[in-house]
């Protein structure tokens, strides 16, 4: 491996695994090659920590990478086409073999101008100073403490304007000082450190770091009260029901009660005031949607309209809520709440320092306009979210039976169409390996896993906890557990009765009545499914509980379309035919009564059904999973109460 890409990965990985110097992965390293003609630096959208010698860096001509600014023809485009013009600029100064379409950083400009070696980040402790209105002031103090003199570069538009800048100044400090800048703070952004060995990057990096941090007094220590499992779900679904009302959007909401640093910004009586001003750096704009906002109570009308005002005002809408009394909230991606937490955290954590050096130095709505608009940032948000919008995108599932036939199947269909799915089975482990499928089937995908007996009362009451404590809401219901024991009348055992009535009937409701209480309070309607049967349209033989549950959920999901309309909530049912692939139902005992039942050989059974239907076509697990998915799209969105038979053509409805 070439020298200056192993100091690439020591100091990458050294500072990405420190969480103090790394916020969300971000910030970017380069080293140049002991010719001078190359730099390898950290490829757009790969953290720090997880950078190897295969993975994350893209190596460049320098001399190509320079001549970007010397072009006369580029300083004269818009800003968009500019900036465009870099990017695929950079990309032609790649000078490796790397074929995964990787991005070098945007900053490649920047690293190319200092030493060798060199390191940029964003810690929370610089932040401190550079996001501060007397922060360069009271940061320089401490730097000339130990000798040390950096160069400030004040804020300006990132990408090539920051670079032509960066370059004037650092021309200026070279001729001042008889050598390049080891030390550079970037208002509003972060850090950028540099030295000739890997080494020495990273003993400096440790230097500014102490020294940022002895300069700031500890903040007050805020306790947060333990809020009851009732008001937080009730602020979930009141924030979930407003971003809906407000951008069309289902998005799961993730709450972070244990946060010292948010207990601390609630318990100031300005607190309301900070997060009046705007985002404090890019970071925060793009993957926040800028500061947090404040609500004395989470209710869902009140908040509509705060972002509705926003809406008018060509504002980004928060993606972090305060509640008081409460904590911090965060709507968002699930993929995409922890990295928001942890800026929102920062950002509060950076306005309370600010608070003692001036006040909050925030970015102006020209500055914020630019970054909106900016494509590198996009692209960069992008690559971190991950994963293509489905039909079902963001909306929130949960599957019954699905470890095993129709349950999921469906389970998995839904995933495939962007729906995050709690997969509910009193088989914990068999849903756990259809976890697993989906991850692969689908990667990126969120899926939970939640035990549960369809039976129990307190069980289903139990397991809509979690799913509500995991991603804070609920769209769709798929009743799709059950049982069909096959005996004639005359040999049916009551126990199998009831327990038929159990699980297809008294399951069905309590998830639906579970289910209906969290829709209409989120009020943003939602989607029930009942999977019921061919055989409850036509009976079938030596079925007594199946077809007469299977009837029952018919007339119950109808009964439910009616009482559940005026809510925004559609009921409906999906009728399959056999479906033999993966199935419990049709097991080999279950198959010796059908071939008992019809006077041929249990192999003779698939084909003698198959046979049966007008398609001649055999039904598979993804066609009852199409048929969900429909019924649970806004395609589907005037159609309530109805039964949709999707069995190749044997029951005909009128």
């Amino acid at each position: 491996m070439d020298k200056a890409l192993a100091d690439l990965i020591k100091i990458s990985n050294t500072t990405g695994k420190d969480p103090a110097l790394v916020l969300g992965g971000g910030g970017n390293t380069s080293v140049k090659t002991a010719d001078g003609a190359h730099m390898y630096i950290k490829a757009s959208g790969t953290a720090l920590k997880d950078m190897d010698a295969t993975l994350g860096w893209r190596r460049l001509r320098i001399d190509s990478v320079l001549s970007i600014l010397k072009d006369k023809a580029i300083a004269k485009l818009d800003a968009f086409k500019r900036e465009t013009e870099v990017v695929n600029r950079l990309l032609l100064s790649c000078d490796d073999e790397v074929d995964t379409g990787a991005r070098p950083s945007v900053e490649s400009h920047l690293h190319a101008m200092l030493d060798t070696h060199v390191i940029h980040l964003h810690p929370l402790v610089v932040a401190a100073y550079v996001s501060a209105k007397n922060g360069r002031k009271v940061l320089e103090k401490q730097m000339a403490a130990e000798g040390l003199v950096p160069l400030w570069v004040p804020y300006t538009d990132p990408g090539y304007m920051l670079a032509k800048r960066f370059a004037r100044l650092v021309a200026e400090y070279e001729a001042e000082h008889g050598k390049k800048p080891g030390i550079l703070f970037l208002e509003k952004h972060g850090l950028f450190v540099t030295a000739s060995s890997a080494n020495a990057a990273i003993r400096r990096v440790r230097q500014v770091i102490r020294l940022c941090q002895e300069g700031l007094k500890d903040l007050p220590a805020g306790r947060m009260k333990l809020a009851s499992a009732e008001s937080v779900a009730g602020a979930k679904l009141a924030i979930r029901n407003a971003m809906f009302q407000t951008t069309g959007e289902y998005l799961p909401v993730s709450y972070y009660p244990d946060s010292e640093i948010v207990a601390s910004f609630m318990g100031r009586k300005d607190a309301k005031q900070l997060l009046t001003t705007p985002a404090l750096n890019p970071d925060e704009l793009v993957y926040a949607n800028g500061s947090a906002m404040w609500l004395d109570t989470a209710k869902a009308k009140p908040l509509a309209r705060k972002l509705q005002s926003l809406v008018e005002r060509n504002q980004k809408l928060p993606a972090a809520f305060v509640v008081k009394g409460l904590g911090m909230f965060v709507a968002a991606e699930k993929r995409l709440a922890g990295l928001i937490a942890e800026i929102t955290e920062t950002s509060l954590k950076v306005r309370m320092y600010a608070a003692r050096m001036g006040g909050v130095l925030a970015l102006t709505a020209r500055e914020q306009n630019f970054i909106n608009t900016w494509e590198s940032e996009a692209f960069r948000k992008k690559l971190v979210s991950g994963g293509e919008a489905g039909e079902l995108t963001n909306r929130i599932a949960v599957v019954t039976g699905a470890a095993s036939g129709l349950g999921k199947s469906i389970a998995i269909g839904l995933a495939r169409a962007g729906a995050m799915v709690a997969l509910m089975d009193i088989d914990e482990k068999a849903a756990t390996e259809t976890a697993r499928q989906i991850a692969e089937i689908r990667p990126g995908s969120q899926t939970m896993v939640v035990p549960c007996n369809v039976t129990s009362e307190g069980s289903v009451q139990k397991a809509f906890e979690a799913v509500l404590a995991h991603w804070g809401g609920l769209d769709i219901l798929v009743n799709a557990a059950g049982l069909a024991p096959p005996f004639a009348l005359v040999d049916m055992p009551v126990d199998k009765w009831r327990m038929a009535l159990e699980v297809n009937l008294t399951g069905y409701f309590l998830m639906a009545r579970e289910t209906a209480r969290i829709l209409i309070e989120q009020g943003i309607g939602g989607s029930i499914i009942n999977l019921s049967s061919k055989s409850g349209l036509e009976a079938s033989k030596n079925n007594t509980a199946y077809n007469a549950t299977k009837s029952g959920e018919l007339h119950m999901a109808r009964g439910w379309a009616l009482e559940l309309g005026a809510q925004g909530v559609r009921v409906n049912c999906v009728a399959p035919g056999n479906v033999f692939e993966g199935s419990k139902i049709w097991n080999p005992d279950y198959i010796k009564v059908c071939a008992k039942k019809n006077k041929i050989k249990p192999e003779e059974v698939i084909p003698f059904y198959v046979n049966k239907t007008a398609l001649k076509r055999e039904i598979k697990g993804q066609d009852i999973a199409d048929a969900v998915v429909f019924l649970c799209s806004d395609k589907a969105r005037t159609v309530t109460g109805q039964v949709l038979v999707a069995d190749s053509g044997q029951v005909w409805t009128r």
